[in-house]
C-alpha cells in the first residue's frame, strides 16, 4: 500500500514501462540468450539484467561491451520484437491506467527502452499518454533527471505536483535529482529504496489519487 509521504494531489503521473507497467524478464531474456549466441559474449544474463533501467548504451559501457554496443542492440532489439509474444502486463494494469485518466489525471512514460518497441506496447493499451519520452541521443537517459523534467514541462506540470513509479535503483534517483516524488514498484526488478518514497504493493494502489484527481476537476 502507499504511504503517507506525501498526499498533495497529483496532477501527472509517469511511469517507468519494464517491470512497473510491463512484465519483459522473459522477452529479455531471450533476447539477451541471442546476443550472447551471435557475439559469444560470457556476460550472464543476470549481470545484463542488475543494469536495466539505464539506457543501453550506458549498459554495455559498465558491462565492458560498449565497443560492439551497436551491433549487440540491433540484435537485442530483434529478438525482443521476435519475442514479443511473450510479453505481459502486470496485474489490473489497464484497468487502474483508466480509473487515472478518467479521474483527471496526466499519464506519462519515462523509460529507457527504445522508442519503436514502446509505441508498439503502449499502442495495447486503452489509454492515451501525454508525454512519451524514451532515449533519443539529445538528452541524458536515467539516472539523470533530464526526461523527467522535459515530460513535465511538456504537460506545464510542477515537480511538487508530479509521482514518478519505477522499480529500478536509476528511477529512484531520476526522481529525486528531478525533485519530484516517487512510488516504488514493489512487484518490479529491483528493491524499494532506503530512501523516502511512496511503496506500491500493487498496481491499484495508486488509485488513492483519484479522489484528489476528482475533487481538482470539480475545483
Amino acid at each position: 500500500m502507499a504511504n503517507q509521504r506525501n498526499r498533495r494531489a497529483k496532477h501527472l503521473v509517469l511511469f517507468d514501462l519494464d517491470g512497473v507497467l510491463l512484465d519483459s524478464r522473459e522477452n529479455m531474456r531471450r533476447s539477451w540468450q541471442k546476443v550472447c549466441e551471435e557475439f559469444g559474449t560470457k556476460v550472464s544474463f543476470e549481470q545484463y539484467f542488475n543494469e536495466i533501467g539505464r539506457p543501453f548504451s550506458a549498459i554495455m559501457e559498465r558491462l565492458g561491451l560498449s565497443e560492439r554496443g551497436g551491433e549487440i542492440e540491433a540484435t537485442f532489439r530483434v529478438a525482443s520484437m521476435d519475442n514479443f509474444d511473450v510479453l505481459k502486463f502486470y496485474p489490473h494494469v489497464p484497468e487502474t491506467l483508466r480509473q487515472l485518466e478518467a479521474a483527471g489525471l496526466k499519464m506519462g512514460i519515462v523509460t529507457s527502452k527504445d522508442q519503436l518497441r514502446t509505441n508498439a506496447i503502449l499502442a495495447m493499451l486503452p489509454v492515451t499518454f501525454s508525454c512519451v519520452h524514451a532515449p533519443d541521443g539529445k538528452m541524458r537517459g536515467k539516472p539523470a533527471p533530464d526526461h523527467l523534467l522535459m515530460a513535465m514541462a511538456q504537460t506545464g506540470v510542477d515537480p511538487i505536483d508530479t509521482l514518478y513509479v519505477g522499480d529500478m535503483a536509476a528511477d529512484f534517483e531520476a526522481a529525486q535529482r528531478a525533485g519530484i516524488d516517487y512510488a516504488h514498484a514493489e512487484w518490479g526488478y529491483g528493491r524499494a529504496p532506503a530512501g523516502d518514497c511512496w511503496k506500491l504493493s500493487g498496481m491499484r494502489d495508486l488509485l488513492e489519487l483519484i479522489p484528489a484527481g476528482k475533487k481538482r476537476e470539480a475545483s
